[in-house]
């Protein structure tokens, strides 16, 4: 057994247990009526079941100790500089440029980052994720986004 990722599975199964019981005692609700425990509750739920996945898999893997060395060769540190850029520039460009603006430059900026595909699909793809949950968040949940130059 892999001892790091047993002991990632222990850590992140007390935590959920943790959230767990803080999201019961802050009343989870029910599907029709919510509580304010009731994301924390369900999240803290997949997490646990994920951490028992990960503790099954490295008790049945039965690989020879990696080096801590090992585990970052081959990351590409330009994309993952990249990608925190755009996601500390997001919020700074949200209340300037809007919401719409704003995350369809975020998306346009991780698919050309992340994915090998023709420009015009990422285009498409950026522009269809920005306005359908731009639908979901303003119409449907009647959250406010940010207008910015649009005044959408």
């Amino acid at each position: 057994m892999n001892r790091r990722d047993f002991l990632a599975c222990l850590f992140w199964l007390f935590i959920s247990i943790f959230v767990i019981v803080q999201a019961v005692k802050s009343d989870i609700g029910s599907l029709h009526t919510p509580g304010p425990g009731f994301v924390p509750f369900w999240s803290a739920v997949v997490l646990g079941v994920l951490s028992l996945v990960l503790g099954v898999s490295a008790n049945l893997k039965r690989e020879g100790k990696q080096k801590l060395i090992e585990l970052w060769k081959g990351l590409e540190w330009g994309k993952v500089l990249s990608v925190l850029f755009g996601l500390f520039l997001y919020p700074v460009l949200l209340p300037l440029v809007g919401y719409l603006i704003a995350t369809f430059a975020l998306i346009i900026f991780l698919l050309c980052i992340g994915a090998r595909s023709k420009l015009w699909v990422d285009i498409a793809s950026a522009l269809a994720i920005a306005l359908v949950s731009y639908l979901i968040f303003y119409t449907l949940l009647d959250i406010k986004l940010p207008k910015g130059i649009l005044g959408l």
